[in-house]
């Protein structure tokens, strides 16, 4: 068990269907769109479980589940779409329905004055999260032709990706006051 309270279970084959990884950008595009709406509230329920924290010292309950929901999902998503898992995912990011899942703890008292200056102290933690970023999309061209060849991802570049992922919701779950462990 990992002592992170963000952390990956990856229980993926590395098998590939050809076909769906020669169109995976084209069915993806629900998910990318469902996705961005669902970003959009996120963020708003951020603000308000931000307020909601600083006042109590804990995350609400359905403030945190929802914002965990939506962690899960963005990365069953970006798992799917950068050819690191391979079936399509749901579009309710429940726990422990895809093949690259994020744990994440339930809430717990934070902080109050990290958690108040918590976007600034998160800045450093943007510059790995994007060079990881770059990376996932190399893996995703990289892996796209490996797929198509073999159909199967090569297991270093599964795994490469999967680090991204993890750091991505590592940091995610940082922002959006999920658990106070940096990434």
């Amino acid at each position: 068990m990992n002592d992170r309270p963000v952390h990956l279970i990856v229980s993926d084959d590395l098998q590939r269907l050809r076909l769906t990884v020669f169109f995976r950008l084209l069915l993806a595009i629900p998910h990318l769109i469902w996705l961005t709406l669902w970003a959009l509230v996120a963020y708003l329920a951020a603000i308000v479980n931000w307020f909601a924290t600083l006042i109590t010292g804990v995350s609400p309950l359905a403030l945190h589940r929802f914002l965990a929901a939506y962690v899960r999902y963005q990365n069953h998503v970006y798992a799917y779409l950068f050819l690191i898992a391979d079936p399509y995912p749901g579009f309710t990011g429940q726990a422990g329905s895809y093949p690259v899942d994020v744990h994440i703890e339930d809430s717990r008292p934070q902080n109050r004055w990290k958690m108040f200056f918590r976007l600034f102290l998160a800045l450093p933690a943007f510059l790995p999260d994007s060079a990881y970023g770059g990376l996932l999309w190399a893996v995703a061209f990289l892996g796209w032709f490996a797929c198509l060849a073999n159909g199967r991802m090569p297991v270093g570049m599964r795994n490469t990706g999967v680090l991204a992922l993890r750091y991505a919701a590592q940091t995610n779950g940082y922002v959006l006051l999920l658990c106070e462990a940096y990434p």
